[in-house]
């Protein structure tokens, strides 16, 4: 039976930074030889997406947690944050001395100078930063135009800031950290995700639009942005690097991302 399978990017098909190995590429690639469809679903935005990653070859893609769906070179959604909602969101994240990147189609845009004036910045952090504007491929916030935004990533200098912006932004957003992808790190580093908003709905979508049912869907994730879409799947599988609460609410555990767990996890339900 065809099957549509999914692929979160960071801590699934690759760490951060990282390219996906040859074993990899090699297993989705087979995958789609033998008449699976493959789809890319990410919490980057379109422009973010790597370069090796995008070569690897897909059907189609969800990108910005959700927000945006292509199957071939359709897109089937599109919902950008309306622009008073992103204000309100950077407001509230500049009240607690956060830094932010807002993840555009054509363009990601941040404020991370900001983070220099925090009381404990390092050197550390400072090459933290500076490879997170080069794997993003961010350009300062000065150049953004008032472009249509899909997604907020947020850097706090410490968890306590975290209470603030949960009483502004809750009822409205979720949080995703991303503890398990930078551990050690001495910040916190997450994204807001809208409620309305999430990789489940769009791999529904992408289901009604090939004429098949999420049951026939098979995804791999790390993170809870990718809850959703596990739940949303026929068979959901949290990478073992992946954070405890998505391992809890998947419905198995492959091996981890540093394993090839994505592909071996194919090659043993003989998909690829």
């Amino acid at each position: 039976m065809r099957k549509l399978i999914f692929f979160d990017i960071d801590g699934t098909l690759c760490m951060p930074g990282e390219q996906p190995t040859q074993v990899t590429v090699e297993a989705i690639r087979r995958a789609r030889e033998r008449g699976h469809y493959t789809f890319l679903s990410t919490g980057r935005s379109i422009c973010g997406i790597p370069d090796a990653v995008r070569a690897i070859g897909f059907d189609g893609l969800i990108t910005s947690a959700g927000a945006h769906a292509e199957v071939g070179d359709e897109v089937i959604l599109d919902q950008p944050m309306a622009p008073e909602l992103c204000r309100q969101v950077l407001r509230a994240l500049e009240a607690e001395d956060a830094a932010y990147v807002l993840e555009c189609a054509e363009g990601n845009y941040s404020d991370l100078d900001r983070v220099r004036n925090w009381p404990d910045y390092t050197p550390e952090l400072e090459s933290f930063f500076e490879t997170v504007k080069k794997t993003l491929r961010i350009q300062d916030v000065s150049e953004y135009h008032a472009e249509p935004c899909y997604k907020v990533c947020f850097f706090a200098p410490d968890c306590t800031r975290l209470q603030g912006l949960h009483a502004a932004l809750d009822d409205r957003f979720t949080f995703t950290l991303f503890d398990n992808l930078f551990p050690g790190l001495d910040a916190v580093c997450g994204e807001l995700n809208r409620r309305e908003v999430d990789k489940g709905l769009a791999l529904a979508a992408i289901c009604r639009k090939l004429g098949l049912t999420p049951e026939d869907a098979v995804a791999f994730g790390d993170s809870t942005n990718d809850l959703a879409m596990l739940r949303a799947a026929g068979l959901g599988f949290a990478m073992a690097n992946g954070q405890e609460e998505v391992k809890r609410q998947a419905d198995r555990i492959c091996p981890a991302c540093a394993e090839d767990g994505v592909a071996r996890t194919l090659i043993e339900l003989g998909l690829a």
